[in-house]
């Protein structure tokens, strides 16, 4: 579910109609109307009132129940293990990642987790 469906399904479930969320956050229904359509994003400072009207996480406005964590157990607890690791240590395991993830985007053309390209609709 994207962020336009689930911002639509929380302010439901919590009994409010757009302008009721609307007046909560100070922008015009309206607009909440354009954010719940997916034809308008809200800035930083609209997601921040969105979270606290809702009582979600601003993680949990924007990504839902999206899980955004390591794929595997051993690969989450390798992630977990790397506070133990000191400064040095861990500005390399950065960088090896950062190296990987540039790797993986070069092979898929411009195209990866932390790509700027936006995905063709």
């Amino acid at each position: 579910m994207g962020f336009p469906e689930h911002l639509a399904e929380l302010r439901r479930a919590r009994g409010l109609t757009q302008a009721a969320l609307a007046e909560r956050i100070g922008v015009r229904p309206n607009q909440l109307s354009l954010y719940e359509s997916g034809r308008s994003e809200p800035s930083l400072g609209v997601l921040r009132q969105l979270a606290i009207a809702l009582s979600v996480s601003c993680d949990d406005l924007v990504f839902g129940g999206e899980d955004r964590l390591a794929s595997t157990p051993e690969l989450q607890l390798a992630f977990e293990a790397t506070v133990l690791l000191d400064a040095e240590e861990q500005k390399a395991v950065r960088m090896l990642l950062d190296a990987f993830l540039a790797s993986h985007q070069h092979r898929r053309g411009g195209e990866g987790p932390r790509s700027r390209k936006r995905p063709s609709r």
